[in-house]
């Protein structure tokens, strides 16, 4: 790797994120398989997902419920290079969320977690999550939509 390699592939998995985040929140998760591995677990709040068949599942019964806004906030972004094709990163991400459509009332997040992910570039080139934890740190509020989840 060149010098400037850490930084530019450190960059590339903050900004999948992100778009991940942006993807759930402002175009209902349509895209969101496209940032995951195959073989990917995605542990939302203790419920583990396996392979993108069942995040898919999980999104669409989100999506089931009705309408609902939601802003995944993500901050003190920290992402360590592993190797060439493989990237760990560490975040605060903050949840606001209530059921309809906006303009709705302001109210604290409902919830506050360590937001952890593997990302590993695949033969096409695209970086995506192998590994993606949503570890929760305060709940209120407005109960997060985890399968069998309480606020």
């Amino acid at each position: 790797m060149s010098a400037d390699d850490p930084f530019r592939l450190r960059l590339a998995v903050q900004d999948r994120l992100i778009d991940y985040w942006w993807d759930v929140d402002a175009n209902g998760a349509r895209g969101a398989l496209a940032f995951y591995t195959d073989d990917c677990v995605y542990d939302m709040c203790g419920h583990v997902m396996r392979g993108p068949a069942a995040v898919g599942d999980y999104y669409a019964f989100r999506d089931a419920r009705g309408d609902r806004l939601v802003r995944h906030v993500l901050t003190n972004l920290s992402a360590r290079v592993v190797d060439a094709g493989a990237v760990a990163l560490r975040g605060v991400l903050t949840v606001y969320a209530a059921d309809g459509l906006p303009v709705l009332p302001s109210a604290p997040p409902i919830l506050i977690a360590d937001n952890l992910a593997r990302f590993v570039q695949c033969p096409d080139g695209v970086w995506r999550m192998r590994e993606h934890t949503i570890a929760p740190l305060f709940r209120g509020g407005v109960p997060v939509l985890v399968p069998g989840a309480h606020a």
